[in-house]
């Protein structure tokens, strides 16, 4: 047991100049009270007074004891690894702007906003992945926020690209999901890697995971669900520069990233190969869309099949639970003794005043 003073900002200071008030209106009283030859009723009143302000004290100073409680929280975390590079600027969602379709990047944003849709309770968290990867979004129940990077959702700066793979997203995954382990063993981790696989580092990424002892399958032994979402046509595209400007994010006549082996606009073309092997390491289903009529709903993926993700999960929070109630029952007893006391005083002193009356009317 401790205490805790349940007055304003658990302040001890202003406790002690109560204490010290009471204790010197006692004293005061009390030299007439417990004086030798006092009256008994005197007496009496004073030690029930001592009483009432003894546990009023106690009742101020806040005994408590540790307390965890249950609140009710949605056990599933959902972690978004999103792919930004510049291939994800590719041509080829619906068809292309030609067509009335899109780039990748707003198949990847429409698909975020199906998985939030489908899983409201849940909590979000994103890592974004360019050039290096970047937690951008802690995990939170925030559907707005996680809304609001959706929307935000824009390529790399074609400028500062210096080459991607789905492996530098590695290390900082895993390590986000152990501590989740660590910390909520009960929840349910759910992983959606959207993505189409291109490597362009020459292997820098899979060399630091490879050096940092992670690899998809220890990830997948942290996850239990999800999806790895592929994004592009077997044909490819080209991708516009991006500057980072808001004109430049909406420009149809910004020139195409060129090829620096050709000189002629570059490619992007899926690796689809590299998404599946990535998928069956995780343990989760890999999904290919191209925005086209061919593609599966997005709630086949968005809606998650989980038992477990079905049911809330509790998150047990330590707290402090005061022991008042005791205290409150005592002050509440010597309240009414007080109560008592004084309408037994009263009534004397009415009888006592009658019978002056009386006297004096002899």
């Amino acid at each position: 047991m401790s205490l805790r003073p349940v007055l304003a900002n658990g302040s001890w200071l202003l406790l002690g100049v109560i204490v010290v008030v009471m204790a010197a209106a006692l004293w005061w009283s009390g030299r007439q009270a417990l004086r030798s030859g006092a009256d008994p009723a005197e007496t009496s009143s004073w030690l029930r007074r001592a009483a009432l302000a003894v546990v009023t004290a106690l009742v101020l100073a806040g005994p408590s004891v540790p307390s965890t409680q249950s609140a009710p929280v949605s056990n599933v975390e959902i972690y978004f690894v999103v792919d930004r590079t510049g291939s994800m600027a590719a041509e080829d969602w619906a068809g292309g702007p030609s067509a009335g379709g899109a780039t990748r990047l707003e198949g990847v944003k429409s698909d975020l906003a199906a998985i939030v849709d489908a899983n409201p309770e849940a909590r979000f968290s994103i890592i974004a992945l360019d050039s290096s990867a970047a937690r951008e979004l802690p995990l939170t129940s925030d559907t707005t926020a996680v809304r609001s990077w959706i929307d935000s959702l824009q390529q790399e700066v074609t400028d500062r690209s210096s080459g991607s793979s789905m492996e530098r997203a590695l290390p900082l995954l895993h390590e986000v999901l152990a501590a989740a382990a660590k910390n909520d063993p009960q929840d349910v981790r759910v992983v959606f890697l959207l993505s189409d696989g291109e490597a362009t580092d020459d292997g820098a990424g899979a060399a630091d995971a490879q050096a940092a002892g992670v690899t998809w399958q220890g990830v997948g032994e942290l996850v239990d669900a999800g999806a790895v979402v592929g994004y592009g046509t077997a044909q490819g595209a080209g991708m516009r520069e991006f500057d980072g400007s808001a004109p430049s994010a909406t420009d149809p006549d910004a020139p195409y990233i060129k090829d620096p082996d050709s000189g002629g606009d570059a490619v992007s073309v899926p690796d689809t190969e590299a998404l599946a092997a990535v998928a069956q390491a995780l343990g989760v289903p890999y999904v290919q869309r191209t925005g086209g009529g061919d593609d599966v709903p997005a709630s086949d993926f968005a809606e998650l099949s989980v038992e477990a993700v079905l049911s809330d999960g509790r998150r047990r929070l330590n707290d402090q639970r005061y022991l008042v109630w005791p205290l409150g029952l005592v002050a509440a007893g010597l309240f009414i003794w007080e109560l008592v006391a004084l309408a037994g005083a009263e009534r004397d002193l009415r009888r006592l005043t009658g019978s002056a009356a009386r006297g004096a009317t002899r």
